[in-house]
């Protein structure tokens, strides 16, 4: 109680997203989600065949198995697509505990900064719509977020000839690369940190680096150990370690834009150049047309349901906006609308906050968290290689949601921006005017996850199947 009553508001920031992610489960129908056409037959498959579905069975069945082998439990045990809104909520749950210990750990300079960040990651509607999903998503932020926390120790054991934190590391990093692709780009942000930490190795570099092969070599095997097996089996299968949707059931799609060259799919004002049409229509398709712009897409994707994917709860009484066909409340439309607003100005303020601490940490070679930085550095071009590669914007290919398993570092900074201005009395006023952004973000998140009721309010799956025969 004393360790509660010392950290009252990190508890409200927490409390408030345990209980978005709980309405979530209990009245956000997980069948409407995105791609639950592709992910449900894929656990359907694992019920029924005990084995992996073949690429071409769904756009979804590329992705690797650990996450469908955990949702296939509930369901072989019985229970109906409710129960897997459950599970999701209690990964996104467990994900914020995760990201509260990791900033109390890896940022001590500021406790408004931990503040902000965690409500921010408590409330981030992309955040707490995945953790009502079917999707691998859910884990994969969890075992990304383990990840992270362990990173800048595991730097720090390597130095020390530790074994332990690095084993740590590369059990996360196995696990995530077993349930999503994306985690490719961790791995690589931990291969970039212990390079660049060897190369600031006084001479003679020998004796200090052979005492640093062991942990290295240990954290390697354990991802090899876990995940290796998988990208054997789909160069064995398939010609390529990992191939995506785009190269099984879609690739007819994919077929005209593979014969372009890769720098010619995208024009260059593609990847820097803003579309002012998002503030007034922050959902699908704007951004993409006339002209597809890579930055709003991902703010406003981020910041509220631009796929209009049933984020907001509602009946038939409600007014609605349609938006690709699918109703959109009116409220929820324009609160959507200062959300995006509010969360492009958080976005910038990320932004600078990365740079800076990029230049204090280049000062700091012996600080082990310039891993952090490294990682939404990689996850940010892996996002931007993809919708190149993949240019068909039919199909969505820019999502904030791919960018989640980094959230938690991203709202790190943005709390260290809030921070650093709020300490300097000629830029408290920006300080101030970030927290009332955060207070857009809250109010869109708040009013779509409030429960509905009357005729046609949006309700949950079912839990448990309905056997009982038809009258």
């Amino acid at each position: 109680m004393t360790r509660l009553r010392d950290r009252l508001p990190e508890a409200a920031a927490l409390l408030s997203g345990i209980l978005l992610r709980i309405s979530m489960a209990t009245t956000y129908d997980v069948q409407r989600g995105f791609d639950y056409n592709g992910h449900w037959p894929y656990i359907g498959y694992l019920v029924r065949f005990h084995a992996l579905p073949p690429l071409d069975l769904t756009a979804a069945t590329y992705h690797p198995p650990l996450y469908y082998l955990l949702a296939s439990i509930p369901i072989s045990w019985g229970l109906a697509p409710g129960a897997l809104g459950w599970l999701a909520a209690l990964m996104g749950i467990g994900r914020l505990v995760v990201v509260a210990i990791g900033l109390e750990r890896w940022l001590p300079e500021s406790r408004l900064a931990r503040v902000v960040a965690l409500f921010l990651a408590a409330i981030l509607p992309v955040g707490v719509q995945l953790d009502g999903m079917v999707t691998n998503e859910t884990l994969s932020t969890l075992l990304a977020a383990l990840a992270i926390v362990s990173a800048p120790a595991a730097i720090e054991g390597v130095r020390a000839g530790r074994v332990k934190p690095m084993a740590w590391l590369g059990l996360w990093l196995g696990l995530g690369l077993v349930t999503k692709i994306s985690t490719t780009a961790l791995v690589l942000a931990v291969i970039a940190a212990l390079a660049l930490d060897a190369g600031r190795v006084p001479r003679p570099r020998w004796p200090v680096l052979r005492a640093r092969w062991k942990p290295v070599a240990a954290g390697a095997a354990i991802v090899v150990a876990l995940s290796g097996w998988f990208f054997v089996r789909n160069q064995v299968l398939y010609g390529l370690p990992a191939p995506t949707g785009y190269e099984g059931p879609m690739r007819a799609n994919q077929a005209p834009y593979a014969a372009i060259p890769y720098l010619h799919r995208r024009t260059a004002d593609f990847y820097w150049a803003w579309d002012p049409a998002i503030f007034k229509s922050p959902f699908f398709p704007t951004g993409y047309w006339p002209r597809p712009r890579f930055f709003p897409v991902l703010v406003a994707s981020t910041f509220d349901d631009y796929y209009a994917y049933r984020f907001a709860g509602w009946n038939v009484e409600t007014p609605a906006v349609l938006v690709a066909r699918r109703p959109v409340p009116r409220l929820a439309y324009h609160l959507a609308r200062l959300s995006v607003a509010g969360g492009t100005f958080l976005a910038a303020l990320t932004l600078l906050a990365w740079l800076g601490a990029a230049g204090w940490l280049r000062r700091r070679a012996q600080d082990p968290r310039a891993v952090l930085l490294m990682m939404p550095l990689i996850a940010l071009l892996g996002q931007m290689h993809f919708a190149t590669k993949y240019p068909d914007d039919d199909f969505g290919p820019i999502k904030g949601a791919y960018l989640q398993f980094v959230a938690p570092i991203l709202c790190g900074l943005c709390g260290l921006a809030v921070a650093w201005m709020w300490r300097r009395a000629r830029a408290r006023a920006g300080a101030v005017a970030a927290i009332g952004a955060l207070v857009l973000v809250f109010l869109y998140t708040a009013d779509a996850r409030l429960p509905r009721f009357g005729r046609g309010a949006t309700r949950a799956a079912p839990v448990f199947w309905d056997w009982r025969p038809p009258r």
